[in-house]
């Protein structure tokens, strides 16, 4: 008889040796609060700075259609979150060379959409984007800036580079305005942890990266009307409203190993505790 059989039997005499396969958690990394939903600033140039900013849509106004002389419409009165999908397969989460995490984060938003004039309307993000000169009646309900996605449709990285850890926000493309999902990124170095890690710890190969997302917020601003052109000869038009857009969330990265760890207990349910099956009639 083993020792732990022998110390469950001596504490409580229907206790026994319960063997649990669990993740044992070596050092964490919590960002909190944390912008996932960002777009990058530019100078005067047209050069990427490296800096968050707030990720601004251009919505057109409920009743205003391109043409040479649009109607205003009727503005965005107000903006909610109603849901937040994330992909299959994801939070993603990569060791890159025992130096840093990596974490990816695949999601779509689905935003409920209220005009002044009482009209309600869905969105999809980023499945209703477009750029400006690549206006589609059929999808497009919102405009972003060109460094977001270009004048030929093709999704731009935006970054953030000022500080440690690196982000990273991209649109995915499968084609001219056909944008299924957003990919964060942001890669976490190992200082970052609470813990240090040991060297065979770091070149073990089991060792994994397991990702928690807790606290989804949402922050919205809606700024003015705007009128947009959607030709390069400036000749049609839309009157959109701005709005600012932000997707705040605490990111909790677990770096560790599966073991089996042994305990003195009794399951809450046995087999003999299962009835048979009555027969099909």
């Amino acid at each position: 008889m083993g020792e732990i059989d022998s110390t469950c039997k001596e504490i409580v005499i229907d206790l026994k040796k319960i063997d649990i396969f669990a993740k044992h958690v070596l050092a964490k990394a919590i960002l909190k609060n944390t912008r996932i939903l960002f777009q990058e600033a530019y100078d005067e140039n047209m050069n990427g700075t490296g800096e968050k900013l707030p990720f601004r849509l251009y919505i057109i106004n409920h009743n205003s259609v391109p043409s040479a002389t649009p109607d205003i419409g009727s503005d965005v009165r107000c903006i909610k979150l109603y849901k937040r999908r994330i992909a299959e397969g994801y939070p993603l989460n990569t060791m890159i060379c025992t130096k840093k995490s990596r974490v990816t984060i695949r999601y779509e938003l689905i935003l409920v959409v209220e005009y002044e004039d009482g009209f309600v309307d869905v969105i999809n993000l980023p499945g209703n984007l477009s750029n400006r000169l690549l206006y589609d009646p059929l999808t497009t309900k919102a405009f972003v800036d060109s460094t977001v996605i270009s004048d030929t449709g093709l999704p731009i990285a935006q970054h953030q580079n000022i500080c440690l850890p690196h982000e990273t926000l991209t649109i995915v493309s499968n084609g001219v305005n056909i944008y299924p999902w957003f990919d964060y990124s942001v890669n976490i170095p190992l200082t970052h942890f609470d813990r240090s890690l040991k060297g065979y710890d770091l070149d073990c190969l089991e060792l994994e990266s397991f990702v928690l997302l807790k606290c989804l917020n949402f922050e919205v601003d809606v700024i003015e009307r705007e009128q947009v052109f959607i030709d390069l000869t400036n000749t049609l038009s839309v009157w959109t409203t701005v709005v600012s857009v932000g997707v705040f969330e605490d990111i909790i990265d677990k770096l560790g190993i599966e073991n089996d760890i042994e305990i003195c207990g009794h399951p809450e349910f046995e087999q003999k505790d299962c009835k048979d099956p009555k027969p099909c009639c």
